[in-house]
């Protein structure tokens, strides 16, 4: 016997002229049951709320919000956080900035810094950043270097690096290598070519 499962999704979205969107979606879940979600957006504020009903009892109820703020040439900062009333969640701030944009070179840093929630919504437990730069030359090299770090632990780095050795319009080789290495760790690294053809 083959046991047949469907979904059906609605989403509903309504935008007004002052930029406000309330947003919102659900379906039948494979498992029986119906879920849903919906939210509310005015300018780069957000916020939006999800459960599900499995025909016997309520499911966990998401909450979750934030901003987002666009910045000059590609950039942006912001905030979001999501949790479950009584047991906790998470929540990150982030960002990434252009230093420079040339007709020749761009370079971009970016970062984000993330914690746990507890159901108090205090942060518990050690928090995890990250830093890291991406550079792109308009010849189609590009490298990475950037560092990350788990609360008190040790700092772990990784490099990355792309240079094109043959490039056409339907595809090119590239030579790459990438390494990580870290405070207590063996570095490790690897160099390889990579093919590309596009239809």
């Amino acid at each position: 016997m083959v046991k047949h499962v469907f979904g059906l999704f609605l989403a509903v979205a309504v935008v007004s002229e002052t930029m406000a969107q309330f947003f919102g979606g659900g379906g039948f879940l494979p498992s029986g049951g119906i879920g849903g979600m919906g939210g509310y957006k005015y300018g780069p504020a957000w916020g939006s709320l999800s459960g599900s009903y499995d025909g016997r009892r309520l499911g966990p109820v998401d909450v979750g919000g934030g901003a987002h703020f666009k910045l000059p040439n590609d950039g942006f900062a912001g905030a979001r956080a999501s949790v479950q009333p009584g047991v906790g969640g998470t929540s990150s701030l982030y960002g990434k900035v252009n230093i420079f944009d040339t007709p020749t070179h761009r370079l971009d840093v970016q970062g984000h810094h993330d914690r746990f929630l507890n159901r108090d919504l205090k942060p518990v437990g050690p928090a995890i950043n990250e830093i890291g730069a991406n550079y792109k030359h308009v010849g189609g090299a590009t490298a990475h270097i950037g560092a990350s770090k788990i609360g008190s632990g040790p700092i772990q780095g990784s490099l990355g690096a792309s240079v094109p050795l043959v490039s056409t319009p339907q595809g090119g080789i590239n030579l790459g290598v990438k390494g990580i290495a870290g405070e207590g760790m063996k570095p490790q690294g690897e160099i390889g070519v990579v093919g590309e053809i596009k239809f």
